[in-house]
């Protein structure tokens, strides 16, 4: 998805655009794992001796949750931010003003808090904890005996032994680590061991040449991507310098602190718990860390806190994540990719210890690829800042290619792990120019984007390919051999890379009412363009229509992007609703909402393109009711009662308040700012006057029994394609000719009938709303297109047409 210079990013280095030397080997899955069979068989049920309890493999801990709304639509660019604000996702800065992570001290391991030292209270923590484990979703057990099998190549079981042994940290006679006490008294004495025992693994068996630090860190803030006043500490950290490490960042105006540790280098993390403190009311104390750094999980007894979702945030070219939980007696492993996470039962570290020893040795390996990143995004570090990079690829002819990235300009990534995990790369050719390159990662059912973009070129309007890469990674490799692939909550994962044109902002930084209007006309027709060519885009949002150049011609001032829920049609529909959330509720027409509600047994009408383009209304309205200006959010625009917040409410109330919006007999502009002028505020009412006859006419179709009347009205209805198309770009004629006018785009007058109140009102206790900062930045709570996997199955209304144990290893 071309992305612009608005995107948010987590790499917060920037200063000129470099070249580095190099760029290492792709990245092999085989590596990090082992060569294996897809076809691999499951393990039955064992009693773990290490566990001291019944396990149950590969079939998930807890009741099926239910599928909650996941951080930020599309690719966190949803997230709109005005210059003066502190970002959710914290911009970039320039060099000379991007601040560094310092390591401060704050009162009490494992704990949350303010940035004024405070603790998050216990509702505000809950919520981050059940708003993370909704991003990763059920997370399996596999039995920990698949550890044996981990990094086998870092070292043999024979030299290990001999390690050991010359360096007295076992003995072999009691099946101890002498270092680690089964009896330890307190945490702090535990970590101290732990760090202490890894630290001479890495520096005998590692052979990092000073690569890989082992850090104790449980007093060491780690700040979150999206807002620094959240922060995380954990036990035991491997700092990392190389290609892919930079030193953290630290708020503007903070100091930088040399040498600092925090998520953006670091291989992984550690969390040290006693065994007899991993109580429930040891979570209590714990609190959980924010909903961005960590969540916590029942694993038999302990409670395991999960830090590598802000690993994946910081460090963009991460494939898969992977950190320990050590007790004085076992080990227990924790891996997350796009396709969700899975645990290990415990193994017991005192009766395998080359087990535990590769377990460290892998994940402190020097090599990046190991511990899972990918190594053809790259980075010339100086100074323990990123000043330069590469990318590399396949052009058009299939060959390898490298590109420079753009050190000046963001990264755009999606802010949720289990899901495409999209990431755009802006980059530059050898001619110096500007391109973008889009990694995602697709479920195996659906079908590349790089086919609909094929499609696509030449089509005015849409986002142009150059080349693409696919099948670079599979989730499925990332399993272990006891993984249950049948399991309902797995869904294999590809990733791609799409080379593209690049492009202006994205809408939301329009930089003057008619550039917002006619951009918007132009993603219309070319989303009609798009039509003609045998394609319905389907997912119609803010965040997928880019501003074109100052200079663009008609046609070219806004481009759509993002074709990933595109769909190859042959006339106005795109087929019956499948069980896919494709959009997010705020930007869903009245009818995809509709049909997915239980509670009502009328039939469910294809997705057509009246649908894409009552998205293409809500998008006009959000501009309207969520700016107040250039850069000026609408600090209430998703609080309370404002329309926007209902609108990204559940699926019923979101359905019943847009369709009242639409019928209302005379439109209320009072909500909206009157920075918007009297030629948008017509547009919109004009726009709105389009779809309600329409909205009315679909559901009367809808109770229409009989299927081929049905069908009849529906193909009476579509007829009218190219008028439908023509009405609506006339009325951003209409709307642009006014704004050319001498004054106007001048701010609306408010008289006694426009009483603008910037007060939205409160819900009741039962109804949600987003959240948002106290700067005004938005922090979209709803957003169902960051969790694409099939749901669960669901029977319709039969009137509806829609088709629908662990071995020693000494």
């Amino acid at each position: 998805m071309p992305a612009s210079t608005s995107k948010t990013t987590v790499s917060r280095v920037q200063t000129r655009s470099q070249t580095r030397a190099e760029a290492q080997p792709t990245f092999d899955p085989k590596n990090s794992l082992r060569k294996r069979d897809i076809k691999t068989a499951v393990k039955p049920a064992t009693r773990s001796k290490d566990a001291h309890t019944t396990v149950r493999t590969t079939k998930n801990v807890r009741p099926r949750a239910a599928r909650s709304p996941k951080g930020v639509a599309r690719l966190a660019v949803a997230q709109k931010l005005t210059p003066q604000a502190k970002s959710n996702d914290a911009r970039e800065e320039t060099a000379a003003s991007t601040p560094e992570i310092s390591s401060r001290s704050s009162p009490g391991n494992n704990s949350v808090s303010g940035d004024d030292g405070s603790p998050y209270g216990e509702a505000y923590l809950a919520e981050q904890r059940r708003a993370a484990i909704s991003d990763l979703h059920d997370i399996v057990t596999v039995d920990g005996s698949c550890l044996k099998d981990f990094y086998k190549a870092t070292a043999s079981d024979r030299r290990i032994k001999n390690f050991l042994t010359a360096s007295a940290l076992y003995d072999y006679g009691t099946r101890t680590w002498t270092g680690i006490s089964r009896e330890v008294r307190d945490e702090k004495t535990l970590r101290a061991s732990l760090v202490k025992v890894i630290k001479t693994i890495v520096a005998g068996l590692g052979n990092v040449k000073g690569s890989r630090e082992v850090v104790d860190t449980h007093h060491t803030t780690f700040p979150h991507c999206e807002e620094a006043s959240q922060t995380s500490k954990p036990s035991i950290s491997i700092k990392a310098t190389g290609p892919s490490f930079s030193e953290p960042w630290v708020p503007q105006g903070a100091k930088r602190v040399p040498n600092a540790t925090g998520f953006s280098n670091v291989a992984t993390v550690f969390e040290v718990k006693r065994d007899v403190d991993a109580t429930e009311a040891a979570v209590d104390q714990l609190a959980v860390y924010n909903r961005w750094a960590v969540f916590v999980f029942k694993l038999s007894n302990l409670e395991v806190d999960l830090l590598f979702r802000q690993i994946f945030f910081h460090q963009l070219n991460r494939l898969f994540c992977r950190s320990l939980l050590l007790t004085e007696t076992q080990v227990r492993l924790l891996h997350c990719d796009r396709s969700g996470a899975y645990k290990t039962t415990a193994v017991n570290i005192h009766d395998n210890p080359c087990t535990f020893v590769r377990l460290v040795l892998g994940l402190s390996s020097p090599h990046e690829t190991v511990l899972g990143l990918d190594s053809t995004v790259q980075w010339t570090v100086k100074d323990g800042m990123k000043v330069a990079g590469t990318i590399t690829t396949v052009n058009g002819s299939g060959k390898r290619i490298k590109y420079q990235l753009r050190m000046d300009e963001p990264h755009a990534v999606r802010r949720t792990v289990r899901s495409r995990g999209t990431v755009c790369w802006n980059a530059m050719d050898k001619n110096g120019k500007r391109i973008l390159l889009k990694d995602a990662w697709r479920l195996d059912d659906q079908v590349p984007e790089y086919t609909f973009l094929e499609r696509a070129k030449g089509v005015a309007g849409v986002a142009q390919m150059f080349a693409y890469e696919d099948n670079r990674v599979q989730t499925k490799t990332l399993r272990p051999e006891c993984f249950d692939f049948e399991a309902n909550d797995f869904h294999n994962r590809t990733m791609s890379r799409v080379t593209m044109a690049w492009y202006g902002s994205s809408l939301d930084r329009f930089t003057s009412q008619r550039q917002a209007i006619a951009a918007l006309r132009d993603a219309v027709q070319g989303h009609w363009n798009l039509l003609k060519a045998g394609l319905m885009h389907r997912d119609v949002s803010m965040d997928n229509i880019l501003l074109g150049d100052n200079d663009a011609a008609i046609g070219e001032r806004g481009v759509l992007i993002d074709l990933d829920m595109a769909m190859v049609v042959d006339g106005p529909t795109a087929g019956m609703l499948t069980e896919y959330r494709v959009g997010t509720h705020l930007y869903q027409s009245v009818s995809v909402l509709r049909h997915s509600d239980r509670s009502i047994s009328i039939a469910t009408l294809p997705r057509d393109y009246l649908d894409d383009l009552e998205s293409f209304f809500y998008v006009l309205c959000h501009l309207l009711h969520g700016y107040e200006g250039v850069d000026a959010l609408h600090p209430d625009a998703f609080r309370g009662l404002a329309i926007l917040a209902q609108w990204e409410q559940d699926r019923l109330n979101s359905t019943y308040s847009k369709a009242n919006y639409l019928k209302e007999r005379e439109f209320d502009k009072r909500p909206i700012p009157i920075f918007w002028s009297p030629a948008c505020i017509e547009l919109c009412d004009r726009f709105r006057q389009f779809f309600a006859p329409i909205g009315g006419l679909k559901t009367d179709i809808r109770r229409t029994r009989d299927p081929n009347m049905r069908r009849k009205l529906l193909q009476d209805l579509h007829s009218g394609l190219d008028g439908h198309y023509t009405t609506i770009i006339s009325l951003f004629d209409d709307a642009i000719a006014a704004l050319d006018r001498p004054g106007g785009d001048a701010p609306r007058v408010m008289d006694g009938s426009e009483t603008y109140s910037s007060d939205p009102g409160t819900l009741s206790a039962n109804q949600s709303t987003s959240s948002v900062s106290d700067n005004g930045s938005r922090k979209r709570t709803y957003s169902h297109s960051e969790d694409d996997s099939p749901p669960t199955k669901r029977h319709r209304s039969s009137d509806s047409t829609s088709t629908e144990n662990t071995s020693s290893d000494s």
